[in-house]
C-alpha cells in the first residue's frame, strides 16, 4: 500500500553548486543541489536567484561517457500553481569536465558547474 507519505522528496545528499569562470578558470561558489531518484533530475538552488524561482537539471542523452542535460525552470501562473517548465539552459558532463555537469546558463562569461566528483 502506498501512503502521499511514500511520495515526499527527501535528499539523499546536498551537492555544490559552482561557477566556473572560463576566463581564469577559478570557481566561486553558486549555490547547492538535491538529487531526486524519483523523477532522476537534480533540484538547483541557485545563490543568485530568488528563492521563489524552482530549477531542473536532468540527463536526457548519452553516448559512450557523454551524458547531455536541460536545464528546466519552473514557470508558475499567478496564483502561484504549477504551469510548465523551460528549458533555460544545457549541459553535459564527460571526461573532460571530470565527471562534473558544465551548464550553459546564465553568463557567456561563467557556466554552471554541478561538482558530482571530488
Amino acid at each position: 500500500m502506498t501512503t502521499n507519505n511514500d511520495n515526499i522528496f527527501r535528499p539523499s545528499e546536498t551537492l555544490t553548486l559552482g561557477w566556473l569562470d572560463k576566463r581564469d578558470n577559478t570557481v566561486n561558489q553558486a549555490g547547492v543541489s538535491f538529487y531526486n531518484s524519483n523523477y532522476g533530475e537534480y533540484l538547483l538552488k541557485i545563490d543568485e536567484e530568488p528563492s521563489e524561482k524552482q530549477y531542473f537539471l536532468k540527463p536526457y542523452s548519452s553516448s559512450g561517457d557523454k551524458v547531455e542535460y536541460r536545464m528546466e525552470q519552473v514557470i508558475k501562473k499567478k496564483d502561484g500553481t504549477f504551469l510548465k517548465r523551460q528549458l533555460v539552459g544545457q549541459g553535459y558532463s564527460d571526461e573532460s569536465t571530470g565527471g562534473n555537469v558544465h551548464v550553459n546558463y546564465g553568463s557567456k562569461y561563467k557556466t554552471l558547474v554541478l561538482f558530482l566528483s571530488n
